[in-house]
């Protein structure tokens, strides 16, 4: 039940932590290196989540397969980014009542509710970071992996080459970190 309520904290969302992260990564594997993937987001918003999928890559087999993260972990990770970037019940209803309290009519209050509710919804990078943080030191960091959050174009700070399109979406790059963390 913890995890349909939307809005939640990255702290709740890991209380109880989920089984991947007591998942030891196992040594036979090989652990290589693979080309950076991204999965690109079902939105502007972060609330409208990933896709369940597995990010595409060329190379065979698959680095999820060859790094120790299953089909459940991605989804479960997936699943939690929608729901800390999704607002809260009281977000929602801090969004419906602010711009009434006001006392302006209901046109214009209808509009400052949509404002309101998008500048809270535009606020959910923080959390969504946070969580993505928790997940990489404790299960995708011990599996040589490193999942970043990015808005826009892939290289958006490129200067050669044509123009790029306007990308707002939100997407997920997933790349090889060749260090494993030392435990102190």
């Amino acid at each position: 039940m913890k995890n349909l309520a939307p809005g939640k904290s990255p702290a709740k969302l890991l209380e109880p932590p989920p089984p991947s992260f007591t998942r030891i990564p196992p040594p036979t594997l090989p652990y290589g290196d693979f080309p950076d993937m991204e999965l690109i987001g079902k939105g502007t918003m972060l609330d409208q989540g990933f896709p369940y999928i597995a990010p595409y890559c060329a190379q065979m087999p698959h680095p999820f397969v060859m790094h120790d993260v299953n089909e459940s972990d991605w989804r479960h990770f997936l699943h939690d980014i929608r729901i800390a970037g999704s607002l809260s019940p009281t977000n929602r209803i801090v969004s419906g009542v602010l711009p009434m309290a006001f006392g302006v009519g209901f046109i214009i209050s209808l509009f400052a509710t949509f404002g309101v509710e998008g500048y809270m919804r535009r606020r959910k990078k923080g959390p969504v970071s946070q969580l993505i943080d928790h997940w990489n030191a404790l299960f995708f960091h011990p599996r040589l992996m490193h999942i970043a959050l990015a808005k826009g174009p892939k290289d958006r700070h490129a200067k050669r080459g044509p123009p790029q399109a306007t990308d707002k979406n939100w997407r997920l790059v997933i790349s090889y970190r060749p260090h494993r963390a030392h435990a102190s």
